[in-house]
């Protein structure tokens, strides 16, 4: 079994320089740890875990995420009995194969609808955001809220991805643009002023 800590971490309860290195740069959290101590645990109980690559546990208010390497989906799905274990501890079980395509994705999360566009932004420090723009009319059809969605696509691909409606663009654009009528008045109300 591989887990996203070393085993020998989990059993000795310290982290390794490596591992310790990937809390500390944000690759894995504390969820990951924990939730691979609780994996461990059951290991005698699930023989087929033997084989499994986990790569990320990430739970998401009432979600529990999996990352695991392509093709290990029945490793888990073959452990009669540890899916409701699972979902009992932590929410309802979500098994994501991995490495993932951000867009192929987030499509999956949130079918029948279809994202407007995905655009990138390439900040200063040299990381890059992704911003997953959804139409309006699909925001019933979507199960996750667009939080939810921000947690489970950057915990799964391992980079900032955000999610607005065209209608949150909209308002966040005109409360960015004052009023051009009230922005004259107020240059004009001081001076008026001053004449008197």
């Amino acid at each position: 079994m591989r887990l996203p800590v070393c085993i020998f971490d989990i059993e000795s309860n310290m982290l390794c320089p490596s591992c310790q290195e990937r809390l500390d740069n944000g690759e894995i959290n504390e969820f990951d740890i924990e939730f691979s101590k609780w994996l461990l645990g059951r290991a005698r109980q699930y023989p087929s875990l033997a084989d499994l690559h986990l790569m990320r546990a990430i739970r998401v208010t009432r979600y529990l995420v999996l990352l695991v390497r392509r093709g290990q989906t029945s490793l888990l799905e073959d452990a009669t009995g540890l899916l409701d274990e699972m979902s009992e501890a932590f929410g309802e079980v979500m098994i994501v194969e991995g490495p993932v395509k951000l867009r192929a994705f987030v499509r999956h999360l949130i079918a029948p609808a279809v994202e407007m566009g995905i655009n990138s932004l390439y900040l200063p420090d040299g990381t890059k955001e992704s911003i997953v723009m959804l139409r309006d009319i699909d925001r019933d059809r979507i199960r996750f809220t667009k939080e939810e969605l921000r947690q489970i696509v950057s915990g799964v691909t391992g980079q900032p991805v955000l999610f607005e409606y065209e209608s949150d663009r909209v308002k966040k654009e005109e409360e960015e643009v004052p009023d051009e009528f009230e922005e004259r008045l107020r240059q004009f109300g001081p001076r008026r002023r001053r004449r008197m």
